[in-house]
């Protein structure tokens, strides 16, 4: 059995079909474990999310009041964006309808929050896994640290300031394969404007300059 402490609990994978992951991130706060693969992939969404600074799982219980009651909720993550707002996030199962009661959880949850000046929101795994989105993601993370260099930067750039189409294809040939690991880390950078979505990351992929 695995167990990992948050700052409010002890997750394990002792229940049946119960998986633990550790979602590793310059981002987080402490560990970031999670109990599922929505969980786990919505953490990744936000390791790529250039808005958001930092976040935490599951840092706090709260008590709410649900029709009537006293209620614990912990959020899944708290997060602060660059801009110094601080929001908190919950992960959902899209292909499970929430429970009436988890519902109404949720919008005292999010009233308390809205009413304390904090931002909240709800994603769910259809969001975060449109097409090969997830798959895309999960490769360009491990470049995510990648070192890079000025030089680099400049020869991408002054390449997709030419006039036409060009493709992730074009960079690789421009860069060599010795550099390779640099180009990716401007695609997880967002250094590199790319679709992730329509299809999984290959030479065909279209690239774009994000220089004003």
């Amino acid at each position: 059995m695995v167990k990992r402490k948050t700052a409010t609990r002890t997750i394990s994978n002792a229940g049946r079909l119960q998986a633990t992951r550790v979602v590793a991130g310059i981002k987080a706060i402490g560990l970031a474990p999670t109990e599922s693969s929505v969980e786990a992939d919505g953490l990744l969404d936000m390791q790529y999310d250039r808005t958001i600074a930092t976040f935490q799982v599951q840092p706090k219980t709260f008590e709410l009041v649900v029709d009537g009651e006293a209620r614990k909720y912990t959020p899944d993550v708290k997060y602060v964006r660059a801009t110094g707002v601080i929001g908190f996030r919950e992960f959902k199962d899209a292909s499970q309808p929430l429970p009436p009661d988890e519902v109404r959880k949720l919008e005292a949850a999010a009233r308390r929050f809205n009413d304390e000046g904090y931002d909240f929101d709800i994603v769910n795994s259809a969001e975060l896994r449109r097409g090969y989105r997830m798959a895309n993601l999960r490769l360009l993370k491990r470049y995510a640290q990648w070192p890079t260099s000025e030089r680099l930067r400049a020869q991408v750039h002054d390449f997709l300031r030419q006039p036409g189409r060009h493709t992730l294809g074009c960079l690789r040939d421009l860069v060599g394969l010795a550099a390779l690991g640099g180009l990716y880390r401007m695609l997880w950078d967002q250094a590199v404007g790319v679709d992730l979505v329509a299809a999984p990351l290959c030479s065909a992929t279209p690239v774009w300059s994000l220089e004003a």
